[in-house]
């Protein structure tokens, strides 16, 4: 396929300086870049909250003039969240390539873009690293109790526990059970096969192979709620999977569990959890997601110590910023050598 005039479109979040830093070895291939950043005048909070409805309200929602009005003779338009619409997608004749440089594709017409011949290409686990390395944290912070060990010492406070039926397991002992074995998942597995803790994961799209490769125990949803001693959410947000975890769930769970959650907040009903965890039906949370956010002052797990808070930031590290573009700019190399690239939707 030749692709010669590829247009980044950044944003507050992923500027195009980014986006252009990850994908300037196309030049070897006579690829010339122009960038723009869509809605670039809003701080990437403002963006943020911006952004949040897309995935409901969909990219026809947005204005995108700004867009079209760049797409003369361009041949692909890479994105990280700007909306491409059906009506950015007919505002070039030349368009034959849109990539999202992000695991989600909801920014996307993709019923548009098939329509007219445009390939589509996303970045699947290009925060499988960041997000990763955060829900292992999450969870060795909960299970150690660092952040409220860190705020006694910030208090004035010297509190040392030697009563042993008080004292944390190593993790070595523990039951880990994984819910969403994908590319995140797959990487929380590696990082806890160090500890040498027992494994034990649900995901009813992924084959038997795949739990073997990672050795890891392929469990029901149920067993694995009841057999472990840290349950880590990695899976993705659908109809199906609303609400996965909910007062039943709770009920099978160990007095002594946590639950990790750096995935999405609607996976938890987060009523029910609240009254787990007010009820000592688990024993404490680490949460960098939320049904709503952000979560106001007046929250009950504000007033919870046995929760862990986090602002929604697991996925949040400069590499994680990098890897999208990259990975697409790595799936426009492969169509321009007339190679079916890694990560095409359509």
């Amino acid at each position: 396929m030749e692709i010669t005039e590829v247009l980044l479109c950044g944003d507050p979040q992923q500027p195009s300086e980014y986006m252009y830093e990850s994908a300037e070895f196309l030049e070897a291939h006579g690829v010339r870049f122009e960038r723009m950043d869509w809605r670039g005048d809003l701080s990437p909070e403002r963006f943020r909250e911006v952004t949040m409805e897309m995935e409901s309200r969909g990219p026809a929602a947005y204005d995108t003039s700004a867009i079209e009005d760049r797409l003369d003779d361009v041949d692909a338009l890479v994105v990280h969240k700007a909306p491409v619409s059906a009506s950015v997608i007919e505002a070039s004749a030349s368009l034959s390539v849109v990539g999202a440089a992000r695991g989600g594709t909801e920014n996307v017409d993709l019923a548009a873009a098939e329509e007219a011949g445009v390939a589509v290409l996303h970045a699947p686990g290009r925060n499988k690293n960041a997000v990763s390395d955060y829900a292992v944290s999450l969870l060795l912070s909960k299970v150690r109790e660092i952040p409220r060990h860190d705020a006694r010492m910030h208090d004035g406070e010297w509190v040392q526990e030697f009563d042993p039926s008080r004292l944390p397991r190593d993790v070595e002992e523990l039951t880990i059970g994984i819910v969403g074995f994908g590319n995140i998942g797959q990487e929380v597995a590696q990082r806890l096969g160090g500890f040498r803790a027992d494994l034990l994961a649900y995901d009813p799209y992924q084959d038997e192979e795949t739990f073997t490769e990672h050795g890891v125990e392929r469990a029901d949803l149920d067993d694995l709620l009841t057999r472990a001693d840290a349950v880590t959410l990695h899976a993705r947000l659908t109809e199906e999977t609303a609400g996965l975890l909910d007062a039943a769930s709770f009920a099978l769970m160990k007095e002594s569990a946590i639950l990790v959650n750096s995935a999405r907040g609607g996976l938890v009903d987060e009523a029910a959890l609240v009254d787990a965890l007010r009820e000592g039906e688990i024993a404490g949370a680490a949460l960098d997601v939320f049904e709503t956010e952000p979560i106001g002052s007046d929250h009950p797990f504000v007033e919870m110590d046995q929760v862990i808070l986090s602002p929604h930031t697991a996925g949040s590290t400069r590499d994680a910023v990098t890897n999208g573009p990259r990975i697409v700019a790595e799936g426009l190399e492969a169509l321009i050598d007339d190679d079916e690239p890694a990560h095409r939707i359509v």
